[in-house]
């Protein structure tokens, strides 16, 4: 790569669920300035039933102003271990728990971001008869949506959010016969 970073100051100017800091640093001589967003680590889970059907959320999220297709996902909160954060949200979110497989570790935004995501499938899932209250900002519905028609929505832009989409192809390539060479 050949190029040298290095952070000269760092400066807090917001804290909060979230932190915003100010970074100025040297890259190949430059001084340059960047925002950085400090966000907790966090959970994304495809939980897929019997036939490879795949349970989903309907959730409106105010950043993208309506409701939108997403795998259940969450922050991990202090002392929680990824599988135990995965485990709550699943329960919080759809009602179910599942054997969990561990898949990949990524970030979400690495442009601006310090987030890493936790990706787990969940399989033989259970509903759960007591289900943990959701979040306050939370109003979410479950969708039930076979792997084809999960697939197709992403590809024509019917499944919006990145790491749905993600999650979604990286199930179908490892675990689906999707390579249609020709």
């Amino acid at each position: 790569m050949g190029r040298v970073f290095q952070l000269i100051q760092s400066n807090k100017v917001y804290s909060g669920e979230l932190s915003v800091n100010v970074n100025k640093f040297r890259v190949n001589g430059l001084i340059m300035k960047k925002e950085l967003i400090e966000y907790a680590d966090s959970v994304g889970i495809l939980p897929v039933e019997k036939h490879e059907n795949l349970l989903l959320i309907q959730q409106f999220r105010i950043a993208t102003k309506k409701t939108i297709t997403e795998i259940p996902a969450g922050k991990i909160e202090k002392g929680e271990s990824p599988e135990q954060a995965a485990l709550r949200e699943m329960n919080e979110e759809i009602g179910y728990s599942g054997k969990l497989t561990p898949i990949v570790q990524w970030y979400l935004a690495p442009g601006y971001s310090t987030e890493k995501m936790y990706l787990f499938f969940a399989t033989g899932l259970k509903r759960i008869a007591k289900r943990l209250r959701m979040d306050n900002d939370e109003i979410i519905k479950t969708e039930r949506m076979n792997l084809h028609t999960a697939i197709e929505r992403c590809i024509h832009g019917e499944i919006e959010d990145c790491k749905t989409i993600s999650a979604i192809m990286l199930y179908a390539r490892l675990y689906h016969d999707c390579n249609h060479s020709h």
